[in-house]
């Protein structure tokens, strides 16, 4: 009888991709990543919602003897992402990061079997140059070549930082809009991930700052640009040196707050994303889904000004929408159209009522 609980228990926590979607023990999983953290912050990280630590032995907290992998407790319920390619880590491995950074491309990483003979993940992170909106990441380089990159993992993700590595010339919509582009264009019908700045990091932009609203924000676009999974950059300088946990108490209750909402709403949040109609000049984006007969609208406010837009959901077909949190409910006109304000980096989510309501 142990033996079959042991094994039913390890079949919980087998890890898989089913099209665009990670699962775990069969079930929608939408994963949150943390790098390694040691001690006290490995617990915060954990208490804020980390499914997995990326990273280690690299980011190592102590020393590391050769093939000493656990030099480090991990907190129960968070598994490791290991660089150690010769080891079988329970979450499985992070591959080198950014290799579109090195000359050798996609021939400097490792082949790795897939989570469907493993159990684990291979996961592999892109710079944000994979993008249209950014320059080539250096000159002549063939962006096709993201394509081949991605396919070396299970999740596949990208870090864009547009307040704290590009002072803000970069708009916060370009979050939504560089996760689209990853989904649809190099990595279509894998899950895609982004990393969520949450702090100054190496301070290459002292005169701005990211607030916990701009940190959800970021993290809910890039869950309407179709992302399957986030991860939180919590790491940067402080007067003592590299601090792995340099997050304020604000941030980190939105960081554990926004775990919360997206682990709750991981059925919903891996289906398909859907099309939304907003004005094209506008500093709001969107998109649908569909789960349980509901339609879920995600809309987010990627400004620091308020602002009103009009919307048009042509799968809404004259259903009312809840705004969750809120005590609002908006009807169209003309069964798709919508038209809500939004305060500054807000994050409106909605939902249709329940089909088994209506009965």
């Amino acid at each position: 009888m142990i033996g079959v609980a042991l094994a039913a228990a390890a079949a919980a926590l087998q890890l898989a991709v089913a099209g665009p979607v990670v699962t775990q023990g069969g079930a929608p999983f939408f994963p949150v990543l943390f790098y390694w953290q040691c001690g006290a912050s490995a617990q915060a990280a954990a208490a804020a919602g980390a499914d997995f630590f990326v990273e280690q032995p690299y980011t190592a907290c102590s020393p590391l003897q050769p093939n000493d992998f656990a030099t480090e407790p991990v907190p129960p319920g968070v598994r490791v992402l290991s660089d150690d390619y010769g080891s079988s880590p329970d979450g499985g491995w992070y591959l080198p990061d950014e290799p579109d950074a090195t000359l050798e491309g996609a021939a400097g990483l490792p082949t790795l079997p897939p989570a469907s003979q493993t159990g684990r993940l291979r996961v592999v992170n892109l710079s944000q140059q994979f993008f249209s909106g950014q320059a080539l990441i250096r000159p002549g380089y063939d962006r096709r070549e993201y394509a081949q990159l991605a396919s070396f993992g299970d999740l596949v993700g990208f870090d864009l930082y547009p307040v704290v590595k590009f002072c803000g010339r970069v708009p916060l919509l370009d979050v939504y809009r560089a996760q689209r582009e990853l989904r649809t264009l190099y990595a279509p019908g894998q899950p895609t991930f982004q990393w969520i700045e949450t702090g100054a990091m190496t301070g290459e932009c002292p005169t701005v700052t990211v607030t916990p609203e701009i940190a959800r924000a970021e993290a809910w676009l890039a869950v309407a640009g179709g992302a399957n999974g986030i991860g939180w950059f919590t790491s940067g300088w402080d007067a003592t040196g590299w601090d792995r946990w340099l997050v304020s108490d604000a941030m980190e209750q939105t960081i554990a707050a926004t775990d919360a909402e997206l682990h709750s709403l991981a059925p919903v949040l891996t289906t398909p994303p859907g099309d939304i109609v907003l004005p094209w000049n506008g500093t709001v984006a969107a998109s649908t889904r569909t789960y349980d007969g509901q339609l879920w609208l995600i809309a987010v406010n990627g400004s620091d000004k308020p602002t009103t837009v009009p919307m048009r959901v042509d799968a809404l077909r004259g259903r009312t929408l809840a705004v969750l949190g809120e005590s609002r409910v908006l009807r169209p006109t003309k069964k798709v159209y919508l038209r809500d304000t939004f305060a500054p980096y807000a994050v409106h989510i909605y939902v249709t009522p329940s089909s088994k309501a209506r009965r």
